[in-house]
């Protein structure tokens, strides 16, 4: 009975609810559906467009920074490839208007200045085999086919064999494979302007390719998380909070419960030092790919107007002030521009090890 009392009281109050004084536009189904397929293949292409500029960034300064990553290198055609199961059945089929993509495999990017590129290989290309290695839809087939994919970053060859299928026509070609940081760089569809490293990869989100309109301010912040990789910063902060963590450990054999507050502590003790040091080699690995350096200190100064209070210093601040990281930057600047001129190799200043 309270049930149904409820239940007739809401239902008594929706019909009391202030409604709109004009009448709705009706909508036909069939339209609003092929409205709807239009704005998803939109969103899609949109997606699509924000990818390939970042690959394309992404893959100059990967492989000009190469020699200052010894540790992490690989090799690479500078292409990108995938079918239908890479983007699941909610993609599918905007993934086969754009660029072809079935149950074959089809390159949808290429690199303007990579391997691929000078081998001739071309967007909507279907790979067939790559080095010996056929693909087919199978489970068995396709994994064994992406494996061989993978296996090309770790190869002494110079060159793959690549057989795709253009139009019809089959054709083989040798493609040459060049050294790069061996990272992937991926697109994170979150609105936040942010940018990250785990690592392993590059994670740029859909909010800072927005805010960095500029192809030069992308650079540096792709630029800037590949530092954090290349330096081993996440790496060095476990390794710290290892070392923190034992206080905690220790303070738990007596009763107390730090909560893992030693451990986060020690973790975050050089934050601010690391993401300068992400600062300094980023500009190093932007004048190895030959992009400039000059004017990218103004990226802070757009951020410090889009976000004052990164403004004045503060060292329980994970990052440095936007003002100090401005003027860092110009002053590495004026290193490089230095060493330039003077003819010295244009490679980070290394603390003694």
């Amino acid at each position: 009975m309270i049930r149904i009392l409820l239940l007739s009281c809401f239902f008594l109050l929706l019909v009391g609810c202030a409604a709109p004084s004009t009448v709705r536009v009706q909508v036909d189904d069939e339209a609003m559906a092929g409205e709807a397929a239009l704005q998803k293949q939109l969103a899609f292409d949109k997606q699509s467009e924000y990818s390939n500029r970042l690959n394309n960034i992404s893959s100059v300064i990967l492989r000009s920074a190469a020699p200052m990553c010894p540790e992490d290198q690989g090799k690479t055609m500078s292409i990108d490839a995938a079918d239908k199961k890479m983007f699941g059945k909610e993609w599918e089929k905007e993934a086969n208007v754009r660029f072809g993509v079935g149950d074959q495999f089809v390159i949808t990017w290429v690199s303007p200045t990579g391997g691929g590129a000078e081998a001739g290989l071309q967007v909507g290309d279907s790979i067939l085999a790559v080095n010996g290695t056929d693909y087919g839809s199978a489970k068995k087939e396709r994994n064994q086919f992406l494996n061989s994919l993978r296996a090309i970053t770790e190869t002494t060859s110079d060159f793959a064999t690549v057989i795709v299928d253009r139009s019809g026509e089959k054709r083989s070609v040798s493609v040459p494979l060049k050294q790069q940081c061996n990272f992937d760089v991926r697109l994170d569809p979150s609105d936040i302007v942010n940018a990250y490293a785990d690592g392993k990869n590059i994670i740029i989100t859909r909010g800072m390719m927005r805010f960095a309109t500029k192809d030069e301010q992308l650079a540096l912040v792709i630029a800037h998380e590949l530092g954090h990789n290349v330096m081993n910063h996440m790496d060095k902060k476990m390794t710290n909070y290892a070392l923190g963590s034992i206080l905690d450990i220790a303070a738990a054999a007596y009763g107390v419960n730090t909560q893992g507050l030693f451990g986060s502590a020690a973790a975050q003790t050089y934050s601010q030092d690391f993401e300068a040091e992400a600062d300094y080699v980023s500009l190093y690995y932007l004048k190895a790919a030959n992009l400039p350096v000059e004017s990218v200190a103004n990226f802070w100064r757009e951020m410090a107007a889009e976000h004052p209070g990164s403004i004045k210093s503060n060292h329980a601040a994970s990052h440095p002030a936007t003002s100090e990281r401005f003027l860092a930057i110009e002053k590495t600047v004026a290193e490089i521009r230095l060493k330039e001129d003077s003819g010295q190799n244009l490679t980070p200043n290394l603390l003694p090890k």
